[in-house]
């Protein structure tokens, strides 16, 4: 099936979900593998740290402030892949 039918918006939105369930199993992990273990380093810590500085949008009454930061995982990964075969075959 064409992704035009099925939506783009929702394959960004079923990836996003997978990579917040797989950095969710990721860090569940992490409380389970000690941090001096050689599997931490492949499997907990972010393989892809991105970091985007603080931005404030100043409306004079009300002021906001964003910043955003971006950690690739291993499990994120493996999330991503499921959520691609969910969002291929299922839906």
């Amino acid at each position: 099936m064409p992704l035009t039918k099925k939506g783009l918006g929702f394959l960004i939105v079923t990836l996003f979900v997978g990579i917040i369930i797989g950095g969710a199993v990721g860090q569940l992990v992490g409380i389970f593998i000690p941090e001096d273990h050689p599997a931490t380093e492949v499997l907990v810590k972010p393989l892809l740290d991105y970091h985007v500085g603080q931005v404030t949008i100043d409306l004079i009454i009300l002021q906001f402030s964003f910043e955003l930061t971006l950690n690739i995982s291993f499990f994120s990964i493996i999330g991503i892949l499921f959520a691609w075969y969910y969002f291929k075959y299922y839906y």
